[in-house]
């Protein structure tokens, strides 16, 4: 780790705590303009989700492995999004926005394994999303005569209707690029592959929660969800708007965790996971309720920091064996134990599954679904819940279970500790909001009032209460301690038998002797008979880049066109531009 770049990312968390809760600092830019920081109590959330995950990240890095500049970048990349956050004005967030794509494509561009297509595809998406924000600000100042966000949001209600349908899908689209819904993620996977191994994390834990502030911030702060309903109108006990956006966000995890099962390279099933799991965020954010919103920000919290521990852990493999696939691994748990329980904490919580705090953030969602009685979306949430089961089983059987695919991983030991110590701090984390879930709900209350609805009932610290009854987290993580330990002994015992078979041919193999183009580990292999089905085949067959491909292609041959008429000859230029003018005039003067 680099002490100096420690303490800078240190800093910015010592100065929030120190300002309590209160600040606002405003710089004019001229008589209608002003720059603007304001500290609001969903802001706070998000900057310390952030400033926290830039530090643990930090202890992970290697100070050999990257330049100063590196350094610089990322801590650049970090002030963008305490900027984000802290906006109080659309001009101050978009100057934070576009240093934030800028900052993390020279950092993605660092790494050994950035290729150009992969960066063209993170830039131009990025741009995309800019326009969008652009777009709806454009509009939104002709309307409104303002950047400043409260201004906006206590005038909202009076522009017209086409408007403000038109705005809310410009933010929207915006802000979905970022997070990866589905049909706008294709950017995502290669990214997030591509990038440095470390970086990940901070695109797949930080970044993408960027999109999902600027959600909060358009449907929360500056429409309200209660303007969200009048626009939209109700459908069951919640929202119209809700409930096609709760259909987009659980489609997104749908699509994704299939697409996740079937990979073979490790980040690449983690990117995938990484759009699933944001899918449930989206399609809780709409409905507008205290249980949507506070279940929205308990999965923020919770997938943050889910892969911030699994990229960490992943980072550390590739660091050590070189190995990226899962037909590459396997075999690990004994050579790496620490690491293997830290991956287990992770994808218990990934799943969902007692007694972590994966566990609790689902169980507020599903809560606020069946609030409002969208039942069929909740099925369709469960099913997707249920696959995530295979990816995650496939991620702690490639790489720590089975039998060692490469000749190198029989000699591998345990990662350093720069790579355990972050990853230690967020298995404690998930347990401790496990173990204490009702701690989170003294979190969310004052973000709730602050959005207008109405707080969460709290009852202690280590209870949950909800609209189908109340979930004890510290009595069921009790009973799980003792079984996992149980289990722990039980391995330990296990690998003592296990020191003998120190050569990973010693095996049966059908009677045939297996040489080193043999592959010895089958979890690699994992999701591929689930083509045989005839509904998550048509998922897999299908993708956004055919889509995206022939885009391309027709902007080429737009490009080559408008190239050949400026390179061309000069009469046949002029004669276009006096046609083109001439077009403009008599739609001018017919209008």
């Amino acid at each position: 780790m680099n002490p100096i770049f420690l303490l800078l990312n240190l800093l910015p968390i010592l100065f929030l705590y120190q300002l309590g809760g209160d600040f606002h600092m405003s710089v004019p830019l001229s008589q209608e303009f002003t720059l603007s920081l304001v500290q609001t109590h969903i802001g706070t959330f998000f900057a310390y989700l952030s400033l926290g995950s830039f530090l643990l990240v930090t202890i992970a890095q290697k100070t050999k492995h990257l330049s100063w500049s590196y350094y610089v970048l990322q801590f650049v990349l970090s002030i963008a999004m305490f900027v984000i956050v802290f906006a109080g004005d659309f001009i101050t967030f978009f100057i934070g926005w576009e240093v934030m794509t800028w900052s993390s494509y020279f950092l993605i561009s660092k790494s050994l394994n950035a290729d150009m297509k992969s960066l063209q595809k993170y830039i131009l998406f990025s741009l995309g999303s800019a326009f969008f924000l652009i777009a709806g600000m454009v509009i939104t100042y002709a309307f409104t005569n303002t950047f400043d966000f409260a201004t906006i949001a206590s005038t909202f209600q009076f522009i017209p209707f086409s408007i403000k349908v038109t705005l809310v899908v410009l933010f929207s689209l915006s802000f979905f690029i970022k997070a990866g819904v589905i049909g706008l993620h294709y950017w995502v996977v290669d990214t997030y592959s591509k990038a440095p191994d470390l970086f990940s994390a901070i695109l797949s834990a930080v970044m993408s929660k960027m999109g999902i502030y600027g959600l909060f911030l358009i449907y929360g702060n500056i429409v309200g969800f209660y303007e969200l309903k009048e626009m939209f109108g109700s459908v069951l006990h919640g929202s119209s708007f809700g409930y096609v956006l709760a259909w987009i966000g659980v489609i997104t995890s749908i699509i994704a965790t299939f697409k996740a099962i079937t990979q073979d390279e490790v980040k690449r099933l983690l990117a995938y996971s990484s759009i699933a799991q944001l899918g449930y965020i989206v399609a809780v954010i709409g409905l507008g309720t205290s249980f949507g919103v506070a279940g929205a920000l308990y999965h923020t919290v919770i997938h943050t920091i889910i892969k911030l521990l699994l990229f960490i852990n992943v980072a550390a493999i590739v660091a050590q064996s070189g190995k990226n696939k899962f037909s590459e691994l396997g075999g690990l748990i004994y050579k790496t134990p620490l690491s293997f329980v830290m991956l287990l904490i992770g994808i218990i919580s990934l799943a969902g599954m007692p007694p972590l705090g994966g566990f609790a953030s689902k169980f507020m969602m599903y809560n606020a679904l069946i609030d409002t009685k969208f039942a069929l979306v909740l099925v369709a949430m469960l099913f997707s819940g249920a696959a995530s089961f295979l990816y995650c089983y496939k991620l702690v059987y490639g790489i720590y279970l089975g039998h060692p695919n490469s000749k190198n991983l029989e000699k591998q030991k345990e990662v350093p500790l720069t790579y355990l110590i972050p990853q230690i701090i967020l298995a404690l984390a998930l347990i401790g909001l496990g173990a204490f879930p009702g701690a989170f709900v003294t979190v969310i209350n004052p973000i709730l009032k602050e959005l207008l609805l109405a707080p969460i009932p709290y009852s202690g610290l280590g209870v949950m209460q909800s609209v189908v009854g109340n979930f004890n987290g510290f009595f069921v993580i009790s009973a799980f301690v003792i079984i996992f330990l149980v289990i722990l002994l039980l391995m330990f015992r296990i690998k003592s038998k296990a020191k003998n078979n120190l050569n990973r041919f010693d095996i049966s193999y059908c009677g045939e002797v297996p040489d080193k183009n043999t592959s010895l580990h089958y979890g690699y292999g994992m999701g591929s008979e689930l083509h045989r089905i005839k509904f998550v085949n048509a998922i897999l067959k299908r993708s956004t880049s055919n889509f995206y491909e022939s885009l391309a292609q027709q902007t080429k041959k737009a490009s080559q066109l408008t190239s050949r008429m400026y390179y061309g000859n000069i009469h046949n230029t002029a004669i276009i531009i006096l046609l083109f003018f001439s077009a403009l005039y008599f739609i001018g003067v017919n209008s």
